[in-house]
């Protein structure tokens, strides 16, 4: 049995009945297991994932009967990728190797398996498809709500950018080094790097680099080139003092410790404890002394916060829309239409306290970030609107939204709101 694609099996198992966020279940299979070969191994975990209501769809065209088990239709969800979706893998390698994975995990159904893989073959390895949900794979409540907003053209190419899968992007920590001199050091590890256009501090790299000693010395971090180029508006100067409401994992503090060159003050919070330890891990890793964590509630307004900082970031919790190519497991959460809609109007209550308080926090001309990953305007242009017509005092800077509708491009939006006068807590 080949080691890798049973190491596959078993992450795409722990996702789907666990509901583990596959980067979560990636990274930590493959540091604890055996392998030789993490790109193919997360190449079909990844895509498996993205187009997992499309694989659905044909396996059940070879099956006689409806009715399939989870661990058969895993199987063979994985068997249809290698075969029609994934270049440089031979037929007969995915007929038997995953006839081989379910003779471990499906036995005695061993001879089912090979059986719907033959008549995939003898039937040209063609995917066919009944409408954009098996298509791209994505919940029908998503369609609805990128089709209202941006047209049927648009969400087709958001879609379609959902299955493709996205460049590994890191910042550079430029206390320790620079893109060039990193760059460098990558290609020695075997790796390619090049400079992403979005952000001056972003490397698009091929290659394994987390496990080298560059990583391990805090040379970089592993984030989305929409993420670091947010902190980039906010543009946080040496000696200020910056708030970060819902910090972990703590990538946008990180970054903004490295804008402001380790000097000033940065209070990192979160309301789970657990993911405040990330946030200190990393800046430990990175070598930033300026960073201070506490455990708490963004949505709650803390009065001992009030008028204190010059800089407050506030990257609420969101739909995530923007981000389904690189966590394909969003686009697969089905929901009815009368879910959908209290779902959104739950964040959308949860963005409209958060950004009132972190507009609270900051001082009299400074600035808040509020910021999302989704596409979604009830979570964007709707909730700072709301609060810009609703607050005298407050103005925006600046605005940008980012879509998901290229290879590539993470669906992001950015506001930058500054306080203007003196008022007390609304």
């Amino acid at each position: 049995m080949d080691g890798n694609r049973r190491l596959a099996f078993l992450i795409l198992k722990e996702i789907s009945e666990k509901g583990t966020w596959s980067n979560l279940a990636v990274k930590d299979y493959l540091l604890r297991e055996e392998h030789d070969d993490a790109p193919f191994i997360r190449e079909i975990v990844y895509g498996v994932l993205r187009n997992q209501f499309l694989l659905d769809f044909n396996i059940d065209r070879f099956l006689k009967k409806p009715g399939l088990g989870k661990t058969e239709r895993m199987l063979l969800r994985m068997g249809f990728y290698q075969m029609a979706l994934m270049d440089g893998v031979a037929d007969h390698a995915a007929v038997n190797e995953t006839v081989e994975l379910a003779a471990k995990f499906a036995k005695g159904r061993q001879g089912f398996v090979n059986a719907v893989l033959r008549s995939f073959q003898r039937d040209g390895k063609r995917l066919l498809y009944s409408d954009l949900r098996a298509q791209y794979s994505c919940a029908e409540w998503i369609i609805k709500l990128l089709t209202k907003a941006y047209g049927p053209e648009k969400t087709e190419e958001i879609l379609k950018s959902s299955c493709e899968a996205p460049p590994f992007t890191v910042r550079i920590n430029r206390l320790k080094t620079d893109r060039k001199e990193l760059a460098e050091r990558f290609g020695k590890l075997g790796a390619s790097a090049e400079n992403d256009p979005g952000s001056e501090l972003c490397l698009k790299v091929k290659g394994s680099v987390l496990d080298s000693e560059e990583y391990r010395n805090g040379l970089f971090s592993v984030q989305g080139t929409a993420s670091v180029s947010a902190v980039e508006m906010l543009a946080p100067n040496p000696g200020e003092s910056l708030l970060d409401l819902c910090a972990a994992p703590g990538g946008k503090t990180c970054a903004a410790a490295e804008l402001m060159e380790n000097d000033g003050r940065i209070l990192a919070l979160d309301v789970h404890p657990h993911r405040v330890k990330l946030i200190e891990k990393e800046a430990a890793r990175l070598g930033h002394t300026i960073i201070q964590t506490a455990v708490s509630d963004a949505s709650a307004f803390d009065p001992k916060l009030e008028g204190r900082w010059d800089r407050v970031i506030a990257d609420v919790p969101c739909s995530a829309l923007g981000t389904i190519a690189r966590d394909p497991e969003i686009k697969l959460r089905e929901l009815t239409e009368d879910q959908a809609e209290s779902y959104i109007k739950e964040l959308a209550a949860k963005q409209s306290a958060i950004l009132a308080n972190a507009c609270g926090y900051v001082k009299p001309g400074g600035t808040v970030l509020y910021s999302t990953c989704t596409v979604d305007p009830a979570e964007n242009e709707e909730i700072t609107g709301a609060f810009i017509k609703a607050h005298e005092g407050y103005t925006v800077v600046k605005s940008r939204l980012l879509l998901s509708d290229r290879k590539g491009q993470e669906g992001f939006y950015t506001c930058l709101i500054r306080r203007n006068d003196d008022q007390h807590r609304f």
